[in-house]
């Protein structure tokens, strides 16, 4: 358990350091202002359409959408550019043969490689998509309504569902990035997932401000763990990362 939290320290230190993330935290930054401003004239048009009692529905999938855009961006992608680049760098340097030379199990080390990554984006993403949906709320929709609006299955969806897809793709990408010469194929997997996961629930029918796809999230979060646990188990193994570390 001690080169558990040893690992995720240094390699916390080493995500917050690197270039990548650094970059990766500035383009989100500036990412999230238009998607704020975009959303904020669709919820006034919307406002402005009808009474509140008909635009209701609507107005919850839109701000369902923001709070999702905003989510999947800090929480999903932050923590792969925060964990792909570091991975590179160390396997260039050869630091995971370092590592491995050491008494630290192939599992233990990838545990704490998911924790390095995914944390901050958890820590960053939860912060920054409440406060995306409270600005929405504050400038938009409370001198309208006259109070603030925020269906549960969107607070399910932001706060546990993208998470668990967050933590099932850290999981996966750090689990590639282990096991390939190129780390930058886990992030190519995860960019696909997240297309497809985007742009099948909605054709499904699923509204954004739904409990079916706050659940539906959290099924393919769950899924994709539990996938990459199963793969682990079988696949990685010291000698395969050290391989693939000699071949880059």
């Amino acid at each position: 358990m001690g080169d558990f939290f040893a690992i995720v320290a240094l390699s916390l230190r080493a995500n917050l350091r690197h270039r990548q993330g650094l970059i990766g935290v500035i383009v989100l930054a500036v990412s999230i202002v238009p998607v704020f401003f975009a959303m904020k004239g669709t919820l006034q048009e919307l406002l402005a359409r009808a009474s509140w009692d008909v635009v209701r529905p609507w107005v919850g999938n839109a701000l369902g959408l923001s709070g999702y855009l905003v989510s999947l961006l800090c929480t999903v992608f932050l923590g792969v550019m925060l964990g792909v680049g570091t991975l590179t760098q160390e396997k260039a340097k050869g630091a995971m043969e370092t590592l491995l030379a050491a008494p630290v199990r192939e599992m233990a080390l990838w545990w704490a490689k998911v924790t390095a990554c995914f944390l901050p984006a958890l820590v960053l993403g939860i912060p920054a998509t409440m406060g995306i949906l409270w600005a929405l709320n504050v400038t938009v929709i409370v001198p309208v309504v006259g109070k603030a609006f925020l269906p549960a299955p969107i607070l399910a969806t932001v706060l546990l569902g993208v998470p668990l897809l967050g933590l099932g793709l850290a999981a996966l990408v750090n689990l590639v990035g282990l096991l390939v010469a190129n780390p930058n194929l886990g992030s190519l997997a995860v960019v696909v997932v997240v297309i497809a996961i985007s742009n099948i629930l909605p054709r499904l029918g699923l509204e954004f401000a739904s409990w079916a796809f706050a659940y539906a999230n959290m099924a393919a979060g769950g899924l994709i763990l539990a996938g990459s646990v199963v793969a682990a188990r079988f696949f990685l193994t010291k000698q395969r990362i050290i391989l693939s570390a000699r071949r880059l």
